[in-house]
């Protein structure tokens, strides 16, 4: 059975619950603290292998960076383009695993940018996306969807709340 066959028998009910309670568990050890609890989640992904020992620190400062941007402390343009730049170097290597890369996509796509539609070199980035929970969803999803389906429902977990967290950070 692959690792994306065994969420066949799991319902929509099923993963809110349990992405809701994991939330709240990792929110209580973090008493609270945003970026704290994305790095709590980051160690679990780590002490999971769903992510190796040489992504962690890329993807820790990743977050820092986008936790910095959102609270003013860090230009959002600079850290758009280091966050874009750890990403692709993640891609380039060629083994980087599934869970850091849609942990680095995704928060490539937490930066509210325009490249004026056509992929060109230059890119206006206007600001962080504010709430930042496209990274804390994106990071429950991970661990939720490596729960039910290892690797790959890592990977799932991330990609769906990422897109989650990404569509609150704008509302």
């Amino acid at each position: 059975m692959s690792s994306i066959e065994s969420f066949s028998g799991i319902g929509v009910y099923e993963m809110q619950s349990a992405a809701a309670r994991e939330m709240q568990r990792i929110m209580a050890e973090a008493k609270g603290d945003r970026l704290k609890a994305d790095k709590i989640v980051l160690s679990k992904l780590h002490e999971l292998n769903f992510i190796t020992e040489a992504e962690l620190p890329v993807l820790t400062h990743i977050c820092e960076l986008g936790h910095k941007a959102t609270g003013g402390k860090h230009d959002a343009a600079k850290a758009y383009h280091e966050v874009k730049k750890a990403y692709e170097e993640l891609m380039m290597k060629g083994n980087a695993s599934p869970v850091a890369l849609a942990y680095a996509s995704g928060a490539v796509g937490s930066y509210v940018s325009d490249d004026g539609g056509g992929g060109g070199s230059t890119t206006v980035v206007y600001k962080k996306s504010g709430g930042n929970w496209q990274g804390t969803l994106a990071g429950a999803g991970r661990v939720i969807g490596g729960y039910f389906g290892g690797a790959g429902g890592a990977a799932l977990g991330a990609a769906v709340g990422s897109v989650v967290g990404k569509i609150i950070d704008e509302c």
